[in-house]
């Protein structure tokens, strides 16, 4: 399981039970630790989080509202299985607003942060080698967070959260399917050394490509 405590905050958001779950929440459906079609307990998780069901209950609902699960009937939550069509619609607008959010952090993006993403990647190609699936997400879901957090954009980046609510647990249906290496083209490695040499559209496009993949997948 993901770090519950250590998911990114807004700072002004309020801190509580309910909040903190609901964040963890975020990550983990983002990672992809949810498949399409899963059904979510209420009781379920706020035993693996050690509360009462309420802040659980506050939780699950919120990320209904959000999109990131549905009720499949009056008394059932689930996953929402994504059509062909609809994961195109959330690549492209993936493509769009992550390509504008990168260029926003291009001008924040330090030396260290460089080395963050690099460590990131080579955690990423590891599990690639090792056909290991929930580590493969949850690298792809931090090295591309670093950079956009970094943006400090209070209007693209919840945008760019609410896509991959959508997109992490189909992401995590594909790599089931095809295998992680299926997606090996190194757009990471394209990113990393485009910040070395200061390049801002080869870093734009290369971070373009990385999602583009996503929809050749699909053909």
């Amino acid at each position: 399981m993901t770090t519950a405590v250590t998911a990114h905050r807004d700072a002004f958001s309020p801190d509580t039970a309910s909040t903190r779950l609901h964040r963890a929440l975020r990550v983990r459906l983002c990672e992809g630790d949810f498949s399409p079609g899963e059904v979510i307990s209420i009781r379920r998780i706020a035993a693996e989080y050690g509360t009462s069901a309420m802040p659980a209950r506050e939780a699950v609902r919120w990320l209904v509202t959000e999109g990131a699960l549905v009720f499949s009937d009056s008394r059932k939550i689930i996953v929402p299985e994504l059509s062909r069509e609809r994961f195109h619609e959330v690549l492209y607008a993936r493509q769009n607003l992550e390509t504008e959010i990168s260029r926003q952090a291009f001008v924040n993006i330090a030396a260290a942060d460089i080395e963050a993403l690099e460590r990131i990647d080579a955690g990423i190609n590891a599990a690639i080698e090792q056909g290991d699936l929930v580590r493969y997400m949850r690298g792809n879901y931090q090295f591309h967070f670093h950079i956009y957090r970094l943006s400090h954009s209070r209007v693209l980046l919840p945008l760019v959260e609410i896509l991959w609510l959508q997109y992490g647990p189909s992401m995590r249906y594909i790599c089931m399917r095809w295998g992680a290496s299926s997606i090996a083209d190194d757009h990471h490695r394209e990113v990393t050394e485009a910040l070395k040499r200061d390049d801002r559209e080869a870093f734009c496009r290369a971070i373009a490509a990385d999602i583009e993949q996503g929809m050749m997948l699909l053909g």
